[in-house]
Protein backbone atom coordinates (compact mmCIF):
# COMPACT_ATOMS: atom_id res chain seq x y z
CA UNK A 1 0.00 0.00 0.00
CA UNK A 2 1.41 3.38 -0.96
CA UNK A 3 2.23 5.69 1.94
CA UNK A 4 0.88 9.19 1.45
CA UNK A 5 3.05 12.16 2.37
CA UNK A 6 1.04 14.79 4.23
CA UNK A 7 0.89 18.46 3.36
CA UNK A 8 3.60 20.48 5.06
CA UNK A 9 1.94 22.58 7.74
CA UNK A 10 3.23 25.86 9.09
CA UNK A 11 4.15 26.04 12.74
CA UNK A 12 1.66 27.75 15.00
CA UNK A 13 3.05 27.68 18.49
CA UNK A 14 0.97 29.49 21.09
CA UNK A 15 2.99 29.92 24.24
CA UNK A 16 1.04 29.05 27.34
CA UNK A 17 1.68 30.03 30.93
CA UNK A 18 1.21 26.64 32.53
CA UNK A 19 3.32 23.51 31.88
CA UNK A 20 1.73 20.09 31.53
CA UNK A 21 0.97 18.77 34.99
CA UNK A 22 0.47 15.31 36.44
CA UNK A 23 3.55 13.90 34.76
CA UNK A 24 3.32 10.71 36.77
CA UNK A 25 -0.44 10.32 36.93
CA UNK A 26 -1.44 6.71 36.23
CA UNK A 27 -4.42 5.67 34.18
CA UNK A 28 -7.00 3.15 35.30
CA UNK A 29 -7.47 1.12 32.12
CA UNK A 30 -5.74 -2.24 31.95
CA UNK A 31 -3.63 -3.25 28.98
CA UNK A 32 -5.73 -5.14 26.47
CA UNK A 33 -3.27 -8.05 26.58
CA UNK A 34 -3.84 -8.70 30.29
CA UNK A 35 -4.40 -12.39 30.86
CA UNK A 36 -2.92 -13.63 27.61
CA UNK A 37 0.63 -14.16 26.34
CA UNK A 38 2.42 -11.09 25.04
CA UNK A 39 3.53 -11.40 21.41
CA UNK A 40 7.26 -11.25 20.72
CA UNK A 41 8.58 -7.66 20.72
CA UNK A 42 8.88 -5.92 17.39
CA UNK A 43 12.19 -4.44 16.30
CA UNK A 44 12.56 -1.20 18.25
CA UNK A 45 14.73 0.20 15.51
CA UNK A 46 12.07 -0.15 12.84
CA UNK A 47 10.57 3.30 12.14
CA UNK A 48 7.03 1.97 11.80
CA UNK A 49 4.88 -0.90 10.71
CA UNK A 50 1.87 1.38 10.80
CA UNK A 51 -1.21 1.04 8.68
CA UNK A 52 -4.11 -1.35 8.35
CA UNK A 53 -4.44 -4.08 5.80
CA UNK A 54 -7.80 -2.59 4.86
CA UNK A 55 -8.60 0.94 3.75
CA UNK A 56 -11.76 2.67 2.54
CA UNK A 57 -12.40 -0.20 0.15
CA UNK A 58 -11.36 -1.23 -3.33
CA UNK A 59 -11.31 1.67 -5.79
CA UNK A 60 -14.88 1.94 -7.10
CA UNK A 61 -15.41 1.65 -10.84
CA UNK A 62 -15.69 5.21 -12.08
CA UNK A 63 -18.88 6.37 -13.72
CA UNK A 64 -18.05 9.99 -12.96
CA UNK A 65 -17.50 12.64 -15.63
CA UNK A 66 -13.93 13.75 -16.43
CA UNK A 67 -12.35 15.94 -13.78
CA UNK A 68 -11.17 19.51 -13.98
CA UNK A 69 -7.48 18.93 -13.27
CA UNK A 70 -7.72 20.34 -9.75
CA UNK A 71 -8.92 19.16 -6.35
CA UNK A 72 -12.67 19.68 -6.61
CA UNK A 73 -16.06 18.09 -6.02
CA UNK A 74 -18.07 18.17 -9.25
CA UNK A 75 -21.14 16.10 -8.39
CA UNK A 76 -22.80 14.41 -5.41
CA UNK A 77 -25.29 11.62 -6.07
CA UNK A 78 -27.75 10.32 -3.51
CA UNK A 79 -29.91 11.59 -0.70
CA UNK A 80 -28.35 13.80 1.96
CA UNK A 81 -29.95 12.09 4.92
CA UNK A 82 -28.24 10.56 7.90
CA UNK A 83 -27.24 6.98 7.08
CA UNK A 84 -27.87 7.35 3.33
CA UNK A 85 -25.34 6.21 0.73
CA UNK A 86 -23.82 8.79 -1.61
CA UNK A 87 -21.32 8.92 -4.46
CA UNK A 88 -18.98 11.91 -4.65
CA UNK A 89 -17.49 12.69 -8.06
CA UNK A 90 -14.57 15.03 -8.67
CA UNK A 91 -10.87 15.10 -9.34
CA UNK A 92 -7.52 14.71 -7.57
CA UNK A 93 -8.96 13.08 -4.45
CA UNK A 94 -5.89 10.83 -4.44
CA UNK A 95 -5.75 7.05 -4.54
CA UNK A 96 -5.49 6.57 -0.76
CA UNK A 97 -8.65 6.56 1.35
CA UNK A 98 -8.94 6.31 5.13
CA UNK A 99 -8.52 3.24 7.31
CA UNK A 100 -11.41 3.86 9.72
CA UNK A 101 -10.63 2.32 13.08
CA UNK A 102 -13.86 3.38 14.79
CA UNK A 103 -17.04 5.37 14.30
CA UNK A 104 -19.59 5.54 17.11
CA UNK A 105 -22.63 7.83 17.15
CA UNK A 106 -23.81 6.44 20.54
CA UNK A 107 -27.36 5.98 19.25
CA UNK A 108 -29.86 3.25 20.16
CA UNK A 109 -28.49 2.72 23.67
CA UNK A 110 -30.44 2.86 26.91
CA UNK A 111 -29.52 5.60 29.34
CA UNK A 112 -27.35 4.25 32.16
CA UNK A 113 -26.32 1.16 30.18
CA UNK A 114 -22.64 0.24 30.13
CA UNK A 115 -20.63 0.74 26.95
CA UNK A 116 -20.03 -2.61 25.22
CA UNK A 117 -17.23 -3.67 22.87
CA UNK A 118 -19.40 -4.17 19.78
CA UNK A 119 -21.53 -1.02 20.15
CA UNK A 120 -19.78 1.19 17.53
CA UNK A 121 -21.20 1.51 14.02
CA UNK A 122 -17.71 0.79 12.65
CA UNK A 123 -14.99 -1.03 14.59
CA UNK A 124 -15.08 -2.02 18.26
CA UNK A 125 -13.89 -0.87 21.66
CA UNK A 126 -11.04 -3.16 22.71
CA UNK A 127 -11.54 -2.26 26.37
CA UNK A 128 -14.93 -0.53 26.85
CA UNK A 129 -15.79 1.69 29.78
CA UNK A 130 -18.34 4.30 30.72
CA UNK A 131 -22.10 4.68 30.52
CA UNK A 132 -24.62 6.02 28.04
CA UNK A 133 -26.93 8.98 28.38
CA UNK A 134 -30.05 8.93 26.21
CA UNK A 135 -31.01 12.58 26.65
CA UNK A 136 -27.80 14.47 25.89
CA UNK A 137 -26.73 13.58 22.34
CA UNK A 138 -25.37 15.73 19.54
CA UNK A 139 -26.39 13.70 16.50
CA UNK A 140 -29.47 12.27 18.20
CA UNK A 141 -30.34 11.51 21.80
CA UNK A 142 -27.40 9.27 22.76
CA UNK A 143 -23.98 10.21 24.13
CA UNK A 144 -21.23 8.58 26.18
CA UNK A 145 -20.83 9.83 29.75
CA UNK A 146 -17.07 10.01 30.30
CA UNK A 147 -17.09 11.82 33.65
CA UNK A 148 -19.86 12.35 36.18
CA UNK A 149 -19.66 13.30 39.84
CA UNK A 150 -22.23 10.65 40.77
CA UNK A 151 -22.10 7.98 38.06
CA UNK A 152 -18.30 7.73 37.73
CA UNK A 153 -17.17 9.32 40.99
CA UNK A 154 -15.67 12.25 39.12
CA UNK A 155 -13.11 10.02 37.39
CA UNK A 156 -12.57 9.19 33.73
CA UNK A 157 -14.03 5.97 32.33
CA UNK A 158 -11.43 5.28 29.64
CA UNK A 159 -12.93 3.37 26.71
CA UNK A 160 -9.91 2.07 24.79
CA UNK A 161 -9.74 1.43 21.05
CA UNK A 162 -7.03 -0.22 18.97
CA UNK A 163 -6.85 -2.76 16.17
CA UNK A 164 -6.26 -6.29 17.47
CA UNK A 165 -3.11 -7.63 15.82
CA UNK A 166 -1.06 -10.53 17.25
CA UNK A 167 2.07 -9.14 15.59
CA UNK A 168 1.88 -5.97 17.69
CA UNK A 169 4.04 -5.91 20.79
CA UNK A 170 1.00 -5.56 23.05
CA UNK A 171 -1.45 -7.32 20.75
CA UNK A 172 -2.56 -4.19 18.87
CA UNK A 173 -1.54 -2.78 15.49
CA UNK A 174 1.19 -0.13 15.53
CA UNK A 175 0.61 3.20 13.76
CA UNK A 176 2.36 6.55 13.36
CA UNK A 177 -0.42 8.49 11.63
CA UNK A 178 -3.84 9.29 13.08
CA UNK A 179 -6.95 11.41 12.56
CA UNK A 180 -9.42 11.95 15.39
CA UNK A 181 -12.79 13.74 15.23
CA UNK A 182 -15.23 13.95 18.14
CA UNK A 183 -17.54 16.30 20.03
CA UNK A 184 -17.41 17.06 23.78
CA UNK A 185 -19.82 18.96 26.02
CA UNK A 186 -20.05 19.78 29.71
CA UNK A 187 -23.49 19.59 31.31
CA UNK A 188 -22.09 20.65 34.69
CA UNK A 189 -18.88 22.23 35.95
CA UNK A 190 -15.71 22.19 33.91
CA UNK A 191 -13.55 19.45 35.52
CA UNK A 192 -11.07 20.42 38.22
CA UNK A 193 -10.69 22.62 41.27
CA UNK A 194 -12.23 26.07 41.47
CA UNK A 195 -14.25 25.63 38.28
CA UNK A 196 -17.90 26.29 37.46
CA UNK A 197 -20.13 25.75 34.40
CA UNK A 198 -18.62 28.92 32.93
CA UNK A 199 -15.13 28.96 34.48
CA UNK A 200 -12.01 26.87 33.92
CA UNK A 201 -10.26 25.13 36.79
CA UNK A 202 -7.01 26.52 38.09
CA UNK A 203 -5.24 23.17 37.72
CA UNK A 204 -4.54 20.50 35.14
CA UNK A 205 -7.88 18.74 35.03
CA UNK A 206 -8.85 17.00 31.78
CA UNK A 207 -7.33 14.51 29.35
CA UNK A 208 -10.24 13.58 27.08
CA UNK A 209 -8.39 11.40 24.55
CA UNK A 210 -5.05 9.86 25.52
CA UNK A 211 -3.04 8.06 22.81
CA UNK A 212 -0.11 5.83 23.76
CA UNK A 213 1.96 2.72 23.10
CA UNK A 214 0.95 0.07 25.62
CA UNK A 215 -1.70 0.31 28.32
CA UNK A 216 0.62 2.22 30.68
CA UNK A 217 2.16 4.44 28.05
CA UNK A 218 1.35 7.42 30.27
CA UNK A 219 4.19 6.49 32.65
CA UNK A 220 7.32 5.15 30.97
CA UNK A 221 9.49 4.73 34.07
CA UNK A 222 6.76 2.99 36.07
CA UNK A 223 5.89 0.63 33.22
CA UNK A 224 9.54 -0.38 32.75
CA UNK A 225 9.39 -2.25 36.06
CA UNK A 226 7.78 -4.99 33.97
CA UNK A 227 7.78 -4.06 30.25
CA UNK A 228 8.27 -0.54 28.94
CA UNK A 229 5.27 1.40 27.54
CA UNK A 230 5.34 5.04 26.45
CA UNK A 231 4.89 7.77 23.81
CA UNK A 232 1.70 9.14 25.37
CA UNK A 233 -0.05 12.12 23.77
CA UNK A 234 -3.26 13.87 24.85
CA UNK A 235 -5.75 15.51 22.45
CA UNK A 236 -5.85 18.13 24.01
CA UNK A 237 -4.91 18.35 27.68
CA UNK A 238 -6.24 21.21 29.82
CA UNK A 239 -3.22 22.43 31.78
CA UNK A 240 -5.05 25.04 33.86
CA UNK A 241 -6.88 28.39 33.55
CA UNK A 242 -8.05 27.73 29.99
CA UNK A 243 -4.69 26.74 28.49
CA UNK A 244 -4.72 23.68 26.24
CA UNK A 245 -1.84 21.73 24.73
CA UNK A 246 -1.36 18.63 22.61
CA UNK A 247 1.26 16.92 24.76
CA UNK A 248 1.97 14.00 27.07
CA UNK A 249 3.95 12.95 30.11
CA UNK A 250 6.87 11.53 28.12
CA UNK A 251 6.72 13.52 24.88
CA UNK A 252 8.40 16.73 23.74
CA UNK A 253 5.62 18.73 22.13
CA UNK A 254 5.51 22.52 21.90
CA UNK A 255 1.99 22.47 20.47
CA UNK A 256 0.06 25.02 22.52
CA UNK A 257 -3.44 25.62 21.20
CA UNK A 258 -5.28 28.93 20.82
CA UNK A 259 -8.35 29.74 22.90
CA UNK A 260 -11.20 27.58 21.63
CA UNK A 261 -13.30 26.01 24.40
CA UNK A 262 -16.98 27.00 24.57
CA UNK A 263 -18.70 26.39 27.91
CA UNK A 264 -21.93 24.35 27.93
CA UNK A 265 -21.81 23.91 24.13
CA UNK A 266 -20.74 21.10 21.83
CA UNK A 267 -17.04 21.49 21.10
CA UNK A 268 -16.36 19.62 17.85
CA UNK A 269 -12.65 18.95 17.46
CA UNK A 270 -10.38 17.15 15.05
CA UNK A 271 -6.65 16.46 15.16
CA UNK A 272 -4.49 15.04 12.39
CA UNK A 273 -0.95 13.97 13.28
CA UNK A 274 1.78 12.14 11.41
CA UNK A 275 5.26 11.22 12.59
CA UNK A 276 7.93 11.29 9.88
CA UNK A 277 9.26 7.70 9.93
CA UNK A 278 12.62 8.89 8.60
CA UNK A 279 13.05 11.37 11.48
CA UNK A 280 10.59 10.21 14.14
CA UNK A 281 12.15 12.18 16.99
CA UNK A 282 12.51 15.39 15.02
CA UNK A 283 9.66 15.85 12.57
CA UNK A 284 5.93 15.59 13.07
CA UNK A 285 3.18 17.45 11.30
CA UNK A 286 -0.35 18.07 12.38
CA UNK A 287 -3.41 20.23 12.38
CA UNK A 288 -6.02 20.91 15.06
CA UNK A 289 -9.47 22.23 14.09
CA UNK A 290 -12.39 23.22 16.30
CA UNK A 291 -15.91 24.46 15.62
CA UNK A 292 -18.68 25.51 17.97
CA UNK A 293 -21.87 27.50 17.59
CA UNK A 294 -20.60 30.23 19.90
CA UNK A 295 -17.15 30.75 18.41
CA UNK A 296 -17.02 29.51 14.83
CA UNK A 297 -13.85 27.95 13.44
CA UNK A 298 -10.40 27.75 15.06
CA UNK A 299 -7.29 26.13 13.58
CA UNK A 300 -3.75 25.47 14.75
CA UNK A 301 -1.02 23.95 12.55
CA UNK A 302 2.12 22.35 13.91
CA UNK A 303 5.49 21.17 12.66
CA UNK A 304 8.10 20.00 15.12
CA UNK A 305 9.01 17.40 17.69
CA UNK A 306 6.38 15.23 19.36
CA UNK A 307 8.12 12.00 20.37
CA UNK A 308 11.31 11.63 22.35
CA UNK A 309 13.48 8.55 22.03
CA UNK A 310 12.67 6.03 24.76
CA UNK A 311 14.91 3.00 25.21
CA UNK A 312 13.34 -0.18 23.92
CA UNK A 313 10.33 1.44 22.24
CA UNK A 314 9.58 1.94 18.54
CA UNK A 315 8.28 5.42 17.59
CA UNK A 316 4.64 4.37 17.23
CA UNK A 317 1.31 4.21 19.07
CA UNK A 318 -1.17 1.36 19.35
CA UNK A 319 -4.28 2.67 21.16
CA UNK A 320 -6.42 5.65 22.11
CA UNK A 321 -8.33 6.02 25.38
CA UNK A 322 -11.50 8.14 25.25
CA UNK A 323 -12.51 9.72 28.56
CA UNK A 324 -9.07 8.92 29.91
CA UNK A 325 -8.48 11.08 33.00
CA UNK A 326 -10.14 13.91 34.94
CA UNK A 327 -9.34 15.54 38.25
CA UNK A 328 -12.01 14.51 40.74
CA UNK A 329 -13.46 17.86 41.77
CA UNK A 330 -16.58 19.89 41.10
CA UNK A 331 -20.11 18.94 40.06
CA UNK A 332 -19.11 17.46 36.71
CA UNK A 333 -21.02 15.76 33.92
CA UNK A 334 -19.08 15.54 30.63
CA UNK A 335 -20.39 13.72 27.55
CA UNK A 336 -18.81 12.69 24.24
CA UNK A 337 -20.52 11.95 20.93
CA UNK A 338 -19.77 11.08 17.29
CA UNK A 339 -16.28 9.62 17.72
CA UNK A 340 -14.44 9.00 14.43
CA UNK A 341 -10.87 7.64 14.36
CA UNK A 342 -8.71 6.67 11.37
CA UNK A 343 -5.14 5.36 11.61
CA UNK A 344 -2.26 4.54 9.30
CA UNK A 345 -1.63 5.82 5.76
CA UNK A 346 -4.51 7.93 4.49
CA UNK A 347 -5.79 8.78 7.98
CA UNK A 348 -6.44 12.39 6.97
CA UNK A 349 -8.57 11.44 3.93
CA UNK A 350 -12.25 12.07 4.61
CA UNK A 351 -15.59 13.48 3.48
CA UNK A 352 -16.93 16.40 5.51
CA UNK A 353 -20.28 18.18 5.50
CA UNK A 354 -20.48 21.68 6.99
CA UNK A 355 -22.93 24.56 7.24
CA UNK A 356 -20.84 27.06 5.25
CA UNK A 357 -19.20 27.15 1.79
CA UNK A 358 -15.84 27.89 3.44
CA UNK A 359 -14.75 25.71 6.32
CA UNK A 360 -13.41 28.83 8.05
CA UNK A 361 -16.98 30.14 8.29
CA UNK A 362 -18.53 26.91 9.59
CA UNK A 363 -19.99 26.44 13.06
CA UNK A 364 -20.93 22.77 12.54
CA UNK A 365 -18.94 20.04 10.77
CA UNK A 366 -19.59 16.29 10.53
CA UNK A 367 -17.40 13.56 9.04
CA UNK A 368 -19.11 10.98 6.82
CA UNK A 369 -17.69 7.46 6.65
CA UNK A 370 -16.06 6.61 3.30
CA UNK A 371 -16.00 2.98 2.18
CA UNK A 372 -14.84 3.30 -1.43
CA UNK A 373 -12.16 5.72 -2.61
CA UNK A 374 -10.40 6.57 -5.87
CA UNK A 375 -8.94 9.71 -7.38
CA UNK A 376 -12.24 10.78 -8.95
CA UNK A 377 -14.95 8.84 -7.08
CA UNK A 378 -15.79 8.25 -3.41
CA UNK A 379 -18.54 6.12 -1.90
CA UNK A 380 -19.61 7.15 1.59
CA UNK A 381 -22.34 6.91 4.20
CA UNK A 382 -23.75 10.27 5.23
CA UNK A 383 -23.23 11.27 8.88
CA UNK A 384 -24.90 14.59 9.65
CA UNK A 385 -24.05 14.98 13.33
CA UNK A 386 -25.81 18.12 14.57
CA UNK A 387 -26.21 19.69 11.12
CA UNK A 388 -29.60 21.24 10.37
CA UNK A 389 -31.03 20.17 7.00
CA UNK A 390 -33.14 23.34 6.90
CA UNK A 391 -30.02 25.43 6.17
CA UNK A 392 -27.62 25.17 3.20
CA UNK A 393 -25.05 22.40 3.58
CA UNK A 394 -21.74 21.96 1.76
CA UNK A 395 -19.59 18.90 1.12
CA UNK A 396 -15.78 18.92 1.27
CA UNK A 397 -13.22 16.24 0.41
CA UNK A 398 -9.94 16.14 2.34
CA UNK A 399 -7.12 14.14 0.75
CA UNK A 400 -4.57 11.85 2.41
CA UNK A 401 -2.17 14.81 2.08
CA UNK A 402 -4.57 16.85 4.27
CA UNK A 403 -5.60 19.17 1.44
CA UNK A 404 -9.25 20.27 1.50
CA UNK A 405 -11.41 20.97 -1.55
CA UNK A 406 -13.72 23.94 -1.85
CA UNK A 407 -17.20 23.34 -0.50
CA UNK A 408 -19.83 21.98 -2.89
CA UNK A 409 -23.45 23.04 -2.24
CA UNK A 410 -25.66 20.02 -1.59
CA UNK A 411 -29.18 19.60 -2.91
CA UNK A 412 -31.38 18.55 0.00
Amino acid sequence: MRRAVPLLFLVVSCAGPTPLADGGAPTDAADVTDGRPTPPPSDAGTPSDAGLDEDAGLPPSSDCPPGEGRLAVTEVRGSIEDGAEIVVCGDLFGAQGPNILLFDDMEGREGGAAVAADDPVIGAWTDPGGLYADDAGRSGSGAMVVNDTTDTGGRGVSSTVGLVDPSGRFGLRHFDEVFLHLSIRDLGDFPGNGSSPTMFSSDSSAKDVWMMFGGRGDNYEYSCRTECNGHDLVFATHTGRGSFKTDGNNTRSRWWLPDFWQFQQWNTMSTYLRIDPERPYEASRGVFEHVAAGSGYTRSDYEGQILQELAGLPPVWDRLKVGAWYRGAGDVRRVVDDVYIAIGPGAAARVEIANAPRIEDATRVAVSTAHGWSSDRIEATVRLGDLDRSEPLYLFVVTADAERSAGSLLTL
